[in-house]
């Protein structure tokens, strides 16, 4: 479920873009326009955005909504007749854009600016390893995993923990995890064995999978979250605010040529991947890069769950290729 902070941030949003003068007005009740809030969310938020830990994320919530109300490019300060608020809701299938608002049915909104992740996936689906894999340390750093697991195991001083990493079971796995706080010596160095081999042999699979121009190019869409319909990104962190549209591949190309995209193993201490694609930019007749790193490391902590790959984009927002500025 979200947290109270994300929940004020997403439904202060909507809140400003029903042309309110002020959130306190706003506040009084639950507008008939703001769907899919149930009323105990709605209380929550309510009594929340004068908490100080939350005034600051509200107030910038309110702005960046009231923005979109006046935009040209959004509501043109006409009240929209519906915002649909996502919520906790999972999507039924893979979500190229990361919806938070939907309004009028058809400007679609993205709350999330503090983070700089743009997604979340499995290694395997990421790096396009056919078929999929289980446990992607054991996919393409296996004996650096069974070496870390060893040296896991002696540390933990838990002797009834199987033999070999591919046999650990989900109980098995619980007991060892609070073992492995800080790790030992002996752990530190294996962790950094497979933390090379893991970022190496990955950005091989990638380059591999990726054997194409055209693939490349689709890969940074993915990355980017750039897909079939456009999106605005309204978010504020502190005193900072970005406010973007998100286009599609047609109007990428329109403005934008794909050159190349590279990737490669990172010595950063875990398992990481950089990747940077370059582009040249029609209006400017020059070429740009965009950058970012993914890092692959377990799910619920040391030997929690399988790996997972965190794509994080290291260009600012307002500098990436086809994330253009709201006017």
């Amino acid at each position: 479920m979200p947290s109270i902070r994300t929940e004020i941030t997403e439904i202060v949003t909507g809140l400003g873009m029903l042309g309110y003068d002020s959130l306190e007005r706003a506040l009084v009740r639950q507008p008939r326009e703001i769907s899919d809030v149930p009323a105990p969310t709605w209380e929550a938020v309510a009594a929340a955005v004068d908490d100080p830990k939350f005034r600051v994320d509200a107030a910038g919530a309110w702005r960046n909504g009231v923005v979109f109300f006046e935009s040209d490019e959004g509501l043109r300060r006409r009240p929209p007749l519906s915002i649909e608020w996502k919520g906790g809701h999972k999507a039924p299938g893979l979500e190229t854009v990361p919806v938070d608002l939907r309004v009028d049915h058809v400007f679609l909104i993205s709350c999330k600016y503090a983070s700089k992740i743009l997604l979340n996936a499995s290694p395997s689906q990421l790096f396009l390893s056919e078929p999929p894999s289980g446990d992607w340390y054991d996919e393409v750093a296996p004996d650096q995993h069974q070496a870390l697991y060893e040296a896991a195991r002696v540390h933990s001083g838990d002797g009834e923990l199987p033999a070999f990493v591919t046999d650990l079971a989900k109980h098995h796995r619980s007991r060892l995890r609070p073992t492995l706080g800080e790790w030992s010596v002996e752990c530190a160095d294996a962790y950094k064995e497979l933390s090379l081999e893991v970022g190496r042999a990955s950005a091989l699979r990638w380059r591999e999978g990726l054997s194409s121009k055209r693939r490349r190019e689709a890969m940074l869409w993915r990355l980017l979250r750039i897909g079939p319909a456009p999106y605005f990104v309204l978010g504020s962190a502190g005193n900072k605010t970005l406010r973007v549209r998100v286009t599609t591949p047609w109007d990428w190309r329109r403005r934008f040529e794909f050159k190349d995209f590279e990737c490669w193993g990172e010595d950063a201490g875990q398992p990481r991947v950089g990747w940077r694609a370059t582009v040249r930019d029609h209006n400017s007749a020059h070429d740009k890069a965009v950058e970012g790193h993914v890092e692959i490391r377990w799910s619920h902590g040391r030997f929690g769950q399988s790996p997972e790959a965190k794509v994080y984009l290291d260009t600012a927002h307002d500098a990436v290729p086809g994330y253009l500025p709201l006017r």
